[in-house]
């Protein structure tokens, strides 16, 4: 798997990562390798034209043959020019669609995430992944056109040569050992090193995201030496990891070159000694000479197209960490959709692991019941998850309205289940972020929702207002005032069922009587998880226990509830819905 520590990467391995990142895009590579194989051919051109000038020179030294191969090599010529033009040209197309797809995907990945709290488990860094499309948008073009012109006109000439005499296939034939030699001996490691640079590279620019995202915790005699070590000691990581990596690079480049030097001066010896012989013509020679000296050349160069490769192993290995994300689960029959009213909750028999703990869920709540929830530790975040099909029970079924959630649409069961638990909401304005609740939402229905959470002078009185762009903590909006506009977005959403964290403790007990009382003429059932429930009066109280849940309508019952834990309790139905 993508991002884990691999000792040896070999072909397999790359495939698995190509396949699914860069693969539906096979269409502008099979052309590029298309037109390529017409330049590789084309390149013979200029050689063979110039063994034919010189043999016809030799035979005739006639000018009506001379310009008649200038013409046709020119035409040539000209049609290589178009086919890599041509080449050029599909590339960057390929470069526009890859970044288009790749934003598409990581989107909708992000979005179907099974588990989409990236920043509680430190993982919102991996998105940072996605600007490794720079080393995919240079190495691809680089490596099909580069790269690939080498090895196929190296494959073309060595080819060509090796017909013009038994020793010339011999020579060509050590000479394709020794490269696949070089190859073998450092290509893996260096894999495998390109990859620990990647992930040495992304480790770093962690630590640095979460210097940026301290507030200014290491601004302090104590905590900046913290942070100078450790920023130190991530820079020496990758130091150390681009010293391994250049220590299998280097010997590449060094074998390249100094196998250039000898086959180039082997090619002259050899040609040479063959015409003295008079078993190789001059013009063979010069041909062959022309030929295998660009193949030689094309060899020394073939270190950077090395590098460039290992770069792009690393970079779809590292995006390969984008497609890994564990995905959600599509209901696997038919889709149903929830009747237009009704919003009765039961959790029948539900029963999972927590903590390594057994937790069972026994509870009803009718349509419309509006309770003040406690629980014991642990439990109001099971019970919000597994509404929100974050978790998996072993066995159990939960239902809204007499539907089976796991058969409901997830994107459909999260508008109509709203768990507000956290200061969290999106990059945009306060208008937009409002509008996302109800795209029919007017400015006026948007302010009325305001006005009823308490929030509408706050807004009135900063700079731009509606217009305001919050961060995705809701600065600057304080906590308090984050979670009051989470509330107006719920407010505009009308959900079936709306479940309230301890947060809102913080809002006054006059602005959570309003929003209560406006949902007292709707279905929607609240549930209120509170720290000060004698704070506040509903229908009644709901006590979520790891073994058993209670709903009472008596406050001192739901007293003894709390101080037994609920150990001694039994399901009983609430005192009022719909």
């Amino acid at each position: 798997m993508a991002g884990t520590d691999q000792k040896h990467v070999d072909l397999r391995d790359v495939l698995a990562w190509v396949g699914p990142i860069v693969g539906p895009e096979r269409g502008f590579f099979w052309l590029s390798i298309i037109y390529g194989i017409g330049i590789s051919l084309l390149s013979l051109a200029t050689p063979i034209s110039v063994q034919m000038l010189i043999n016809s020179i030799a035979n005739t030294a006639l000018p009506t043959p001379l310009f008649t191969l200038a013409a046709v090599l020119l035409f040539l010529l000209l049609v290589s020019g178009l086919l890599y033009a041509m080449r050029t040209w599909m590339m960057e197309l390929f470069r526009r669609r890859f970044m288009a797809r790749l934003v598409a995907d990581v989107t909708i990945r992000a979005i179907n995430a099974a588990n989409p709290f990236f920043a509680d488990h430190r993982r919102i860094d991996v998105f940072n992944r996605f600007f490794e499309l720079i080393n995919i948008q240079k190495t691809v073009p680089s490596l099909l056109i580069g790269g690939f012109t080498i090895v196929l006109q190296a494959a073309v000439g060595l080819t060509v040569t090796s017909f013009y005499h038994p020793f010339f296939l011999g020579f060509n034939a050590v000479v394709v050992v020794l490269v696949w030699i070089i190859w073998r001996i450092w290509s893996r490691g260096a894999l495998h090193t390109s990859i620990t640079l990647s992930h040495e590279k992304y480790a770093a620019a962690h630590w640095l995201e979460s210097v940026g995202a301290s507030n200014g915790f290491y601004k302090s005699a104590r905590h900046i030496d913290y942070a100078l070590d450790r920023s130190e000691a991530v820079s020496a990581a990758y130091v150390a990891a681009h010293k391994a990596h250049f220590g299998y690079y280097l010997p590449q480049v060094i074998a390249l070159s100094v196998l250039y030097a000898f086959a180039s001066a082997g090619l002259l010896a050899l040609g040479g000694w063959l015409v003295i012989q008079e078993q190789l013509s001059i013009g063979q020679l010069v041909a062959a000479e022309l030929i295998l000296s660009g193949v030689f050349y094309g060899i020394s160069q073939l270190s950077s197209y090395v590098d460039d490769y290992y770069d792009f192993v690393a970079a779809i290995e590292e995006l390969a960490i984008l497609y890994d994300i564990p995905q959600e689960q599509a209901p696997s029959g038919r889709v149903i959709k929830l009747p237009p009213a009704g919003s009765a909750l039961s959790l029948a028999h539900v029963a999972l692991r927590q903590g390594g703990e057994p937790v069972r869920f026994d509870l009803a709540i009718p349509g419309g019941a509006r309770l003040i929830a406690q629980g014991a530790p642990g439990m109001e975040r099971v019970f919000s998850e597994l509404l929100k099909r974050h978790l998996k029970p072993d066995k159990g079924m939960i239902t809204i309205a007499g539907i089976d959630i796991t058969a409901l649409d997830l994107l459909d069961l999260r508008n109509d289940v709203q768990i507000l638990d956290r200061p969290a909401v999106v990059e945009s304005s306060i208008a937009d972020y409002l509008a996302l609740s109800d795209n029919g939402a007017d400015t006026a229905a948007m302010l009325r929702a305001l006005h009823l959470v308490g929030l509408d002078d706050r807004i009135a009185a900063m700079p731009d207002g509606m217009q305001t762009v919050l961060s995705s903590t809701g600065y600057p909006l304080s906590l308090g005032k984050t979670m009051q506009l989470r509330l107006a977005a719920a407010v505009l959403a009308r959900p079936r069922i709306l479940v309230l964290s301890p947060l809102y403790d913080m809002v006054t007990r006059a602005r959570l009587k309003a929003v209560f009382a406006h949902f007292a003429d709707t279905p929607t059932s609240i549930i209120y998880f509170s720290n000060r429930p004698e704070d506040m009066t509903l229908d009644g109280f709901l006590w979520l226990g790891r073994e058993r849940q209670a709903i009472v309508a008596d406050r001192s019952d739901f007293d003894a509830l709390r101080a037994s834990g609920g150990r001694e309790t039994s399901r009983s139905e609430a005192p009022h819905g719909q």
